[in-house]
């Protein structure tokens, strides 16, 4: 599965790379790996997170106006006593991302997100559910299609937080 990924990331790489973002592009669309640790309340729970996001992004003034969806996995910790609780998020965040200097960049995202916990019990898997508002800023560097950014993700209500990079490519 790792394997057949990784040709189909190469062959998308290579077969739009004629038509990646330019900074002056109206609308582009683009896909990021994001991953990092979870902190706050998030980081009693569970080890690292991982994910995909797909990011629409329109050129309006000086900036992008974004859309960003996906889904970021929560990896558990192992606590002596109790059952492993994996999360996975849909986060949906709107925001606008401004071109600072030449290839750098600042943006700010607000949204919400929905958690789904995963769990065992007396032979089980049980779920939960929960959603939580959240503000996401990030700082960046951009080179024509490729983005690297470092971002900070915290969610309203229950002090969670997640902080780490995203890798992304823009069609």
């Amino acid at each position: 599965m790792k394997k057949n990924l990784v040709v189909f990331t190469l062959i998308v790489l290579c077969a739009t790379g004629v038509s990646a973002q330019k900074e002056t592009k109206k609308f582009s669309v683009g896909f990021g790996f994001e991953g990092g640790v979870p902190t706050g309340s998030y980081s009693n729970a569970y080890t690292s997170d991982i994910g995909i996001t797909i990011r629409f992004s329109w050129l309006a003034g000086p900036g992008f106006v974004t859309l960003t969806t996906g889904a970021i996995g929560l990896v558990p910790k192992k606590v002596v006593g109790q059952s492993e609780k994996v999360g996975l998020q849909l986060p949906v965040r709107a925001g606008y991302k401004i071109i600072i200097q030449h290839h750098f960049f600042v943006m700010g995202e607000l949204g919400y997100a929905s958690t789904k916990v995963y769990y065992g019990s007396q032979g089980k898997v049980l779920s939960a559910s929960q959603g939580s508002f959240l503000v996401a800023p990030a700082i960046g560097v951009q080179f024509n299609a490729f983005e690297i950014a470092l971002r900070y993700e915290s969610h309203s209500g229950d002090g969670g937080a997640l902080f780490g990079p995203r890798i992304g490519f823009n069609f």
